[in-house]
């Protein structure tokens, strides 16, 4: 089976493509708020290199997020937009899941992505079994109310070094710190209807949480 796979969810944009299981391409670059102008190049370019045509692909998986709500909707919908123009299943995976894959530990991994104010999209993750729903919560809270033992933590750690420093935690290296596009083809399994696929943003963007609360202020 040939995939198409997309990670938007961070700063971070990845592509791969896989056939039967292994690698054939993949790219990761570091584009900050740069995704829609970067992202089908990227898969085109992948494409051309291992001379594939769009109506060879089979399947598309995308992380359906937390993180970037503009990096979110731009991979989503481009997954979308393809799945739907060739009649390909489409899968999603949570991009907190993607990230917690990548250090290869038997230890209980957290996944944390910055989402400002000591707060941060919390995965919680081990040997790719999820322990604990994806949340947007407070770290420290977090922290207290769930872990006891050591663990590894991936991603934004920067921001949540003070509140980690009091837990027995191992940070995983960089290079094993985010998700990479091709770790999502172990991760991939069920296929949802194209049309009611969304992404799972786990909080309302800014502005819509600032209407919101014009609204009931109103």
């Amino acid at each position: 089976m040939k995939q198409l796979m997309i990670d938007t969810a961070t700063t971070r944009l990845s592509v791969a493509l896989s056939e039967n299981g292994s690698i054939q391409a993949e790219a990761t670059v570091m584009v900050s708020k740069n995704h829609a102008v970067t992202l089908m190049p990227m898969i085109e370019q992948l494409m051309a290199a291992v001379k594939w045509t769009p109506t060879e692909l089979e399947r598309i998986i995308v992380t359906t997020g937390p993180g970037s709500y503009t990096g979110i909707r731009i991979g989503v919908t481009t997954a979308k937009t393809i799945a739907y123009t060739l009649k390909l299943p489409l899968v999603g995976v949570s991009a907190l899941r993607l990230m917690a894959a990548a250090p290869n530990t038997e230890l209980p991994v957290v996944s944390l992505i910055d989402a400002r104010r000591g707060n941060a999209y919390i995965g919680h993750y081990q040997q790719n079994a999820q322990v604990t729903p994806d949340s947007h919560a407070s770290v420290a809270d977090w922290l207290q109310a769930n872990m006891t033992g050591p663990f590894v933590v991936v991603g934004d750690v920067e921001p949540f070094r003070d509140v980690l420093a009091a837990y027995d935690y191992t940070e995983a290296p960089a290079a094993h710190s985010y998700g990479r596009a091709g770790d999502l083809v172990a991760l991939g399994e069920a296929t949802a209807d194209v049309h009611a696929f969304e992404p799972e943003y786990l909080r309302l963007a800014e502005a819509e949480a600032k209407w919101l609360e014009g609204q009931n202020n109103g």
